[in-house]
């Protein structure tokens, strides 16, 4: 089912394969923007031991950085949710790309406070162009709007998963101004990528409804809508913790090495990747719920083992666990979003994806703070909770149509 419905383009049938003139030139820049995405969005954790060595930060220190990037990303958003419906896709894409290039072009530069500046305007950069990649993905033609979103974000786990690798490369041969340049420069191509796409605003001017507060409870109260935000609001809080903290917890280890930076934040999103591609195949034998509430039960045991972790092994069998749970989330949510509410998804998606940028920005900053009162692992307790709580909620929020070997329609 298509989220949003485009004035004078009515959105084509999910039946269909993508055939349309131009479709498949923008999957492939959707595709290649989330994977660029990934690689940046996911660096902060193995580029947090080079941060806090440089500036000798501070747990609490250092996780401001996952704060400012984040609170970014709500600003992003909220912005989003304005500028859809009069923009349209490509242009506010586009934004979010020149955000990511200014953020990074000036990134490590200057006092550590100075990069944290530079890492909220590429968050805000991720709040304007996430949702709108991931809206514009319901749209397109597809057999199967579960699996095609979970292949886009399959591609996110692509860039996630090189991340810790480039960084190690880049740090170690050659420096990061080389890899945050080199980023820049991808994003300020797909900036122009997008901008030359031609895509109408969601609405006209003057068929742009006026929605007020009434409106707005009369649409969400039918539906489990504050289930379903806490689980954007939780879930993406921790997959940021888990992997943005684990680099730093596996160096504080005995053994650890710089050979060894990459390996905790790569079995983690590497996993989280594997559970993205098996999603569409597990679909058709598994109930949605059933993939959601069994992920969250495997997170829960990779986050305990990261948490109580005495040696880089242990570590790394709980990151792997906690990224193989993680993988089928994101993508189920933005489904069941698109199944509860169908064309006033459009309008209602800042919320959710708002809700989700408040948990990434609160949750690892709050782990940081945690940390540097205690230690690192006992920080970790605050997604471990966090993962528990999120399987009721998903049991309220999943649609109650939601059967195995069904699409969502």
């Amino acid at each position: 089912m298509a989220i949003l419905q485009m004035s004078n383009h009515p959105a084509a049938s999910p039946a269909q394969p993508a055939t349309a003139p131009g479709a498949r030139m923008e999957w492939t820049y959707l595709h290649l923007g989330f994977i660029v995405i990934g690689v940046c969005m996911t660096m902060l954790g193995p580029v947090l031991p080079h941060f806090t060595h440089r500036w000798n930060l501070t747990d609490g220190q250092a996780g401001l950085f996952f704060f400012t990037q984040y609170s970014g990303s709500v600003l992003g958003t909220l912005a989003t949710s304005w500028l859809l419906p009069r923009l349209g896709f490509s242009k506010v894409t586009s934004a979010g790309y020149l955000c990511f290039a200014l953020g990074l072009t000036c990134l490590g530069l200057g006092p550590w406070f100075f990069s944290t500046v530079c890492v909220a305007i590429y968050g805000i950069g991720y709040g304007l162009a996430t949702p709108s990649v991931n809206l514009r993905a319901t749209h397109l033609p597809s057999s199967n709007v579960a699996a095609a979103v979970s292949l886009l974000n399959f591609s996110w786990g692509v860039g996630a998963v090189s991340s810790p690798f480039l960084v190690a490369f880049f740090l170690g041969n050659l420096s990061l101004r080389w890899l945050s340049g080199a980023l820049a420069v991808c994003f300020l191509a797909l900036a122009v990528a997008h901008f030359v796409q031609k895509t109408e605003p969601v609405d006209s001017a003057e068929t742009r409804p006026k929605r007020s507060l009434a409106v707005w409870r009369a649409t969400l109260r039918p539906a489990p809508w504050i289930s379903l935000a806490l689980l954007f609001f939780l879930y993406v809080g921790i997959e940021i913790s888990v992997g943005g903290w684990v680099a730093l917890d596996e160096k504080q280890m005995v053994g650890f090495n710089a050979a060894k930076m990459a390996a905790a934040p790569a079995f983690f999103y590497g996993f989280l990747l594997l559970g993205r591609f098996l999603l569409p195949i597990a679909l058709k034998y598994f109930s949605q719920r059933s993939l959601s509430v069994g992920g969250l039960v495997l997170v829960t045991a990779g986050v305990a083992l990261v948490a109580f972790a005495k040696s880089p092994q242990v570590l790394h069998v709980g990151a792997l666990l906690a990224g193989l749970g993680c993988g089928p989330q994101y993508p189920i949510y933005v489904t069941w979003l698109a199944a509860r509410f169908k064309d006033d998804a459009n309008w209602l998606a800042g919320l959710f994806f708002g809700a989700a940028g408040i948990g990434s920005s609160l949750i690892p900053w709050l782990v940081g703070v945690v940390a540097s009162q205690t230690s690192l692992r006992f920080g970790f307790m605050l997604p471990l909770v966090s993962t528990v709580l999120m399987i009721p909620f998903a049991l309220r929020a999943c649609p109650g149509s939601d059967k195995p070997n069904a699409a969502v329609s």
